[in-house]
């Protein structure tokens, strides 16, 4: 594809490719269509910083994600997490694009136990959006906040808000890194299998309504799936695991544009 052809697909695609700058991270998410606020794994640095300091033991971890199958929409993540006490700190990079249009992303993110059954983090981020030789570079600060809580034994809620502070892109058009909240409940049917209804909305855009399961029907052995609105998107994945390395391959459905691919593996050093 050359820069004109991908410049157009950006111009035709705007509020796709400016997603990628908040996008879920880690083939668990992608296979629940982005459900994934009250899940405490590795990707919660992102997903939501407020479940982080549930995890055990140190993490790390790579993701790649293949945005509708077009080489020019990759995404590279890497990602690293250590608990201490009743907290935790993680780091997260990506980068997205081609030579004309990329996003390098950095983020620090720090969660802690409020008491038994809740949690709560912030996680800064530093954005460096390259638009090639002509229009230059482009640095941007945003911070996310997060809470997850433990209603009962059998379900939780989530809460992240991605970009209260509405930082700026451009002042051209005013244009802003997307504000998103996401509220979600994750309900434990069975040791085997979990239901989660999540509900995201973007302070520009009309609300989307997530729905997911997650299911274990043997051990080592986990199965995924979801579905969304606004816009309509499938998503289906599994995941197993060998001694402390796991390996989750997930995919997206847009009705549109096509699939979405994603690969993680990451390691648990406390298993």
């Amino acid at each position: 594809m050359n820069k004109y052809w991908t410049l157009l697909f950006y111009l035709i695609f705007h509020q796709t490719y400016f997603s990628q700058i908040i996008f879920d991270q880690g083939a668990t998410s992608t296979a629940i269509v982005g459900a994934s606020v009250t899940q405490t794994n590795l990707w919660s640095i992102n997903n939501n910083i407020g479940s982080l300091s549930s995890i055990e033991g140190v993490h790390a971890g790579f993701s790649f994600n293949n945005r509708f199958l077009v080489s020019d929409f990759s995404t590279n993540t890497a990602a690293f997490a250590i608990p201490f006490n009743n907290a935790a700190v993680g780091l997260i990079y990506s980068n997205y694009g081609n030579e004309n249009y990329q996003i390098h992303k950095v983020g620090a993110g720090y969660s802690m136990r409020l008491g038994d059954n809740i949690s709560g983090g912030l996680k800064f981020n530093y954005l460096l959006l390259n638009l090639g030789d002509f229009y230059g570079s482009k640095s941007i600060f945003s911070a996310d906040l997060g809470l997850n809580a433990k209603l009962n034994s059998d379900l939780k809620m989530g809460v992240i808000i991605k970009n209260p502070t509405l930082s700026k892109i451009a002042d051209f058009e005013d244009e802003r890194i997307p504000t998103i909240i996401q509220l979600g409940f994750d309900y434990s049917v069975s040791e085997q299998l979990n239901t989660i209804i999540a509900i995201e909305k973007d302070i520009l855009y009309a609300a989307s309504v997530k729905a997911a399961i997650i299911y274990s029907p043997i051990e080592k052995m986990t199965i995924r799936a979801g579905v969304g609105t606004h816009p309509t998107s499938f998503g289906f994945g599994l995941g197993t695991s060998y001694k402390n390395v796991f390996f989750d391959l997930g995919t997206q459905y847009h009705q549109v544009l096509g699939f979405s691919p994603e690969l993680s593996i990451t390691t648990n050093f406390h298993k």
